[in-house]
C-alpha cells in the first residue's frame, strides 16, 4: 500500500512539474516584453500576464496560490500605453494586481503582499463614465519597498526606498524613504533605520532586525 501511495505521489509531482514547464515555455514566457532571468513561479496557471511592455528582472518570485489570480495588466488604448517594470529580487504574492495605463516601476528587492493593488490610472473619468482609462500618472516604488496585504497604491505616487505600506492602507500621496505608513489615507507612523534593513533576497547580511 505504501509503495503504491509513494508512486502515486511521485507521479503527481512529476506531472505538476511537467505541466508548469510546458505552460512556462510555450505561453507564460512569451507574454513578457523582456525577462532578465527565469522567475520562480508557484501556481503558474494562476498568473495572468496581459498587454504590452511588461518586463521582469532577475530572481523574481511570483505566487498564484489557492486559486487566486495574480494579475499584471497593461493596456494599449488610444493615446494610452501601459508599462510595467519589475526589478530584481522582487516577491509578488497571490492575488496581487498591477494595472497600468501609463507606467508602474517596482524597484529591486520590493515585496508585494497578498491582494495588494497598484494602479496608475483612474480607469474612468469621474464625470464621463464611458471615458476610459481616465487620468493616468506614473507610479514608482523605489528599492526594497514592502506593500502590505490588501493595500492600494494610487496613481501618481512615489514610494521611497525601504518604506513599508501597512496592510489595508490606501496611499494617495508620495511616501519618503525609510517610512512606515498606515491607514486611509496612509499617514507616517515611524521611520526605519536603513542600516538595520535586510533586503529581500539578500542572504549575505545577518538578520539583526527588531522594533
Amino acid at each position: 500500500m505504501s509503495n503504491k501511495n509513494d508512486k502515486s505521489s511521485y507521479l503527481s509531482r512529476l506531472w505538476f512539474m511537467l505541466k508548469s514547464e510546458i505552460i512556462f515555455r510555450y505561453s507564460f514566457k512569451k507574454k513578457f516584453a523582456s525577462m532578465a532571468g527565469r522567475p520562480m513561479v508557484w501556481g503558474i496557471w494562476n498568473i495572468v500576464v496581459y498587454g504590452p511592455n511588461i518586463h521582469i528582472g532577475k530572481n523574481v518570485t511570483m505566487v498564484g496560490a489557492d486559486g487566486y489570480k495574480t494579475n499584471l495588466t497593461t493596456i494599449n488604448y488610444g493615446e494610452h500605453e501601459g508599462h510595467i517594470k519589475i526589478g530584481d529580487n522582487v516577491l509578488v504574492m497571490n492575488g496581487v494586481r498591477v494595472s497600468s495605463a501609463k507606467e508602474i516601476v517596482i524597484g529591486d528587492g520590493s515585496m508585494l503582499a497578498n491582494f495588494c493593488y497598484i494602479m496608475d490610472s483612474d480607469w474612468h473619468d469621474i464625470y464621463d463614465r464611458n471615458s476610459s482609462p481616465g487620468k493616468s500618472l506614473p507610479v514608482i516604488l523605489e528599492k526594497n519597498v514592502w506593500v502590505g496585504d490588501s493595500a492600494i497604491i494610487c496613481k501618481g505616487v512615489r514610494i521611497g526606498e525601504n518604506s513599508v505600506i501597512g496592510a489595508g492602507s490606501i496611499v494617495r500621496e508620495d511616501v519618503p524613504p525609510n517610512a512606515v505608513v498606515i491607514g486611509n489615507p496612509a499617514k507616517i507612523v515611524k521611520y526605519l533605520d536603513p542600516e538595520r534593513i535586510v533586503k529581500f533576497g539578500d542572504h549575505s547580511k545577518k538578520n539583526n532586525t527588531g522594533n
